[in-house]
């Protein structure tokens, strides 16, 4: 039976080099496009370093035999036991803050985004389930052995009142569906872009680093299933659900720092498909990335939000007409222009707002 330590290493060594790469870019890009940081960057750094700390502990396992067959470990079940669970106890707080906290820099740019659009009520209701979902990872570590410390040291005295995998398995259903429910939230407002089918896509496709983000947390619910801290070879049988974790943080990370990430990517030499369309008012076209509007935004934050109900419009005759509905479709984040969609097109103004429609 050949160890599984070289997996382990890859699921946590690619990832993390993914993050830790997304992180430093998206510094850099903040300061190339001279933006202000705003509370969900510094979040993200603090969700990052925790990541690494899960990393971290995640390779140091190897030392009492994680990923090989427990006959290959020349350490006592017992002691192994010890690591393991000491080790998971760390692993539940590290990751429950890392995805956790994660969750909230993406709805974090969600709500400056779209907080006037008509998906405004269900990233309300996912960050209220993000905060629900912490606070029950939370309470299920802290109390689900007393003392605390019978968790980790079978012997001590006390009562464990949910195995170790129950607790982490019912919740991590919870948190692979409201990633669903992120990576679905923008394309309702995507879909109502006034634009061809090729170029919804572009759009779309950089909110759905969230796919990965669903498929590791999938990947961690089917074998937490699995895990049996009871099982004759702990250290070889174990090691699935840690591999799958360790994905999750990682991805989870690079995944929330993907969209700001194009102005830096294009200056060295990377084209990143991008959603580009020349709208204009007048015979006047304006061209812009949304990616680059993105990283411009912050710029802006106190720009006025409106909705221009009771515009009048210019029908290219000389004659006026009042749009029967002007719906704010840009993204709120996306610089210094203001695009409306309207019954006859789309409208540029300068200070965009994100919105559609109550």
């Amino acid at each position: 039976m050949r160890s599984k330590q070289p997996e382990l290493y890859c699921a946590a060594i690619i990832p993390y080099v993914a993050a830790a790469t997304g992180m430093a870019l998206r510094i850099v890009a903040r300061r190339k496009m001279k933006v202000r940081f705003v509370w969900e960057d510094y979040l993200s750094m603090v969700s990052f370093l925790i990541g690494t700390a899960f990393t971290i502990i995640s390779l140091l396992k190897t030392r009492w035999g994680l990923g090989k067959p427990i006959k290959d470990v020349d350490m006592p079940f017992d002691e192994i036991l010890h690591h393991f669970l000491l080790d998971l106890w760390a692993d539940m707080w590290l990751y429950t803050f890392s995805v956790g906290l994660s969750k909230f820099v993406v709805l974090g740019l969600y709500w400056r985004m779209f907080s006037r659009s008509l998906v405004r009520q269900p990233i309300r209701i996912l960050g209220g389930l993000s905060v629900c979902w912490l606070i029950a990872r939370v309470g299920i570590i802290v109390f689900q052995c007393r003392p605390v410390h019978k968790f980790w040291d079978v012997e001590a005295d006390g009562k464990c009142y949910i195995a170790p995998n129950v607790g982490i398995y019912a919740l991590s259903i919870p948190h692979f569906l409201i990633e669903l429910g992120i990576l679905i939230c923008p394309m309702f407002t995507i879909g109502n872009l006034h634009l061809p089918l090729k170029q919804k896509i572009a759009v779309a496709g950089m909110f759905t680093a969230g796919i990965f983000v669903c498929a590791s947390a999938l990947g961690t619910i089917v074998h937490t299933a699995l895990l049996d801290v009871n099982a004759p070879d702990l250290t070889y049988d174990g090691v699935s659900d840690q591999i799958w974790a360790v994905c999750d943080v990682n991805i989870a990370h690079f995944a929330s720092s993907l969209p700001l990430l194009r102005p830096v990517l294009f200056s060295i030499g990377f084209r990143l498909t991008t959603f580009t369309r020349s709208i204009g008012v007048s015979n006047n076209r304006i061209t812009k990335s949304i990616s680059d509007v993105l990283s411009r935004k912050d710029a802006e934050t106190d720009s006025q939000h409106r909705l221009a109900d009771e515009e009048q419009m210019s029908d290219g005759s000389g004659h006026h007409k009042r749009a029967a509905s002007v719906t704010v479709v840009a993204l709120q984040e996306l610089g210094h222009y203001r695009v409306l969609e309207a019954q006859d097109g789309i409208l540029v103004e300068s200070e965009i707002t994100v919105s559609g429609g109550s």
